[in-house]
């Protein structure tokens, strides 16, 4: 397998040049995230079960989100909007063509077709691939914990919102009980469910912090009321 070729090619598609001609790596770096995800969770004894075909998993891991460059590209979105706004209905398939497209000559074709074929499928309801439901659980996790903070900061930021913004969607998202529901439905195997158990605690403790801070309550929780003010000289 041409792993140097196929990580090589992928970085090249997927890191968006910026308008200063800099590297915007948020893509990217989420891709690679995603597919070292998928990667250890095709190792869970209940995957190796299936014999998954793991390359098609990295690559197709690689690619799943490709369908960015590609609306990038027509315009339909600026690049300030990649990972924050709705994917378009034709997202998928733009991922899977680039993916085609870029490692048709660095994938046998069965494992093009699979990894092809895992990300035609992904967020579907019934999945029918094992290589799809490893990397939709891969991404269901990526969106957990304290590293989806990036994302939500990022979609302020090019809305022109701000930290409160990012606490009430919190507050929101809890009161629909939007996070349980998530547990319940994204997380087929087991032990991946119970990451990402650990993750959303991780992030409601980091989200406690952040709205502490941008309220001022441990400020005023820091403060003794019986300690006089001093001032100068005194």
């Amino acid at each position: 397998m041409h792993w140097d070729a196929i990580w090589n090619r992928a970085r090249a598609d997927l890191v968006i040049t910026t308008e200063q001609g800099g590297e915007d790596l948020i893509l990217w770096e989420h891709s690679v995230r995603v597919s070292e995800t998928a990667r250890q969770i095709a190792r869970l004894p209940e995957v190796r079960a299936a014999s998954p075909d793991e390359a098609a998993i990295v690559a197709g891991a690689l690619y799943h989100d490709a369908g960015w460059v590609a609306r990038l590209r027509d315009g339909e979105i600026h690049r300030g909007e990649i990972l924050c706004c709705l994917k378009s209905e034709a997202h998928r398939e733009h991922g899977a063509l680039m993916l085609e497209h870029a490692l048709r000559e660095l994938l046998p074709r069965d494992t093009l077709q699979r990894a092809s074929g895992a990300i035609l499928t992904l967020k579907n309801r019934r999945i029918e691939s094992v290589e799809g439901q490893v990397i939709t659980e891969a991404d269901n996790l990526d969106e957990l914990g304290v590293l989806s903070l990036w994302s939500s900061i990022r979609r302020g930021v090019t809305e022109g919102k701000g930290v409160q913004a990012v606490i009430d969607t919190w507050r929101r998202r809890k009161e629909y009980r939007f996070w349980e529901a998530h547990l319940k439905d994204s997380f087929r195997f087991a032990l991946v469910r119970a990451v990402a158990e650990k993750r959303l605690e991780q992030l409601e403790r980091l989200m406690r912090e952040l709205e502490g801070q941008h309220t001022g309550a441990d400020i005023v929780l820091g403060l003794e009321p019986s300690s006089p003010v001093s001032g100068p000289g005194k």
